[in-house]
């Protein structure tokens, strides 16, 4: 085959998308690039400031401290259980309910969509919540961080438009073979329906790892705490600043409360980082698959 020769109007096209593309490339990938020197650059030094592309002063003494606090360390073993957790509950409950959506003899199912598309648009408020919560003791409970987003619409309306693309042959073929829709559902649904498992499982792990509404809504109890929770007490309040300011006069340390900071928010976004990679090669088309129609 000839090779497709460019014209230089498809040139310019090509040359502009990628300068475009490592330019937003660059916007994105800085400020985490420049925590992460200055995390890895003595404390000391870092306070004299001008620290652009490298360590200037290489030091792992700030991570060392940031696993030495207890807290710190509660609270990224809380964030790293709630999000396993709470990702694998979610995806296998939203999914059960998509199947069961997409077939069209399913009673009620009109309903059960209509009252599902408000969910999108309107909640019932933050004091509501917290008394529904209340009732069914579920404050200061780990189950708060689980129970309440077991189930989400969109992710639901992503869900049946991937399993609406499978070919209706291997349904029938399995009824005629007598398996249920649970068999049919755990044995052919799922692993066809990887790509889209993926994306949402991404959805929901970042969605529980960042939030932070819960925790210092409903929680209360220092154990339970997740890591943005804590992140955002030691970059606002001065009561733990002054503690760990303490702490680290008392160790004569050249950590520096700004390069606990940096240290700190890097490892809290590290794991989220890492996981993309890994999904990637399954998230477009999970997205983009199939429509969404109800």
């Amino acid at each position: 085959m000839n090779a497709i020769k460019l014209t230089w109007e498809d040139k310019a096209v090509n040359l502009t998308a990628v300068l475009v593309s490592l330019f937003l490339l660059l916007v994105t990938a800085y400020p985490l690039y420049y925590v992460l020197i200055n995390s890895l650059n003595d404390g000391a030094d870092a306070a004299r400031g001008h620290i652009y592309f490298y360590p200037r002063v290489f030091s792992l003494e700030n991570y060392s401290m940031v696993f030495k606090q207890n807290y710190l360390i509660t609270g990224l073993g809380m964030s790293l259980l709630r999000t396993i957790v709470g990702t694998l509950a979610a995806v296998l409950v939203t999914s059960m309910a998509a199947y069961a959506l997409t077939k069209e003899n399913l009673k009620f199912r009109k309903l059960y969509m209509m009252l599902s598309i408000v969910t999108m648009y309107f909640s019932g408020g933050l004091i509501p919540l917290y008394f529904v919560l209340d009732e069914f003791h579920l404050l200061n409970n780990f189950l708060v961080y689980i129970l309440p987003s077991l189930f989400t619409f969109f992710h639901c309306l992503l869900f049946m438009a991937f399993f609406r693309e499978l070919p209706k042959e291997l349904y029938e073929s399995a009824y005629m073979d007598g398996a249920n829709d649970l068999f049919i559902f755990f044995k052919i649904v799922i692993p066809l329906s990887m790509p889209v498992f993926a994306t949402i499982s991404l959805f929901a792990g970042v969605n529980h790892w960042n939030d932070y509404f819960i925790p210092s809504f409903f929680i209360s109890n220092e154990s339970l705490q997740t890591l943005p929770v804590i992140l955002i007490r030691l970059l606002s309040l001065n009561e733990a600043q002054q503690q760990i300011q303490q702490y680290l006069g008392n160790h004569q340390s050249k950590v520096t409360m700004e390069s606990l900071r940096y240290a700190t928010l890097f490892v809290s976004v590290l794991p989220i980082t890492l996981l993309y990679p890994l999904v990637q090669r399954f998230f477009v088309k999970g997205m983009l698959v199939g429509s969404i129609k109800a």
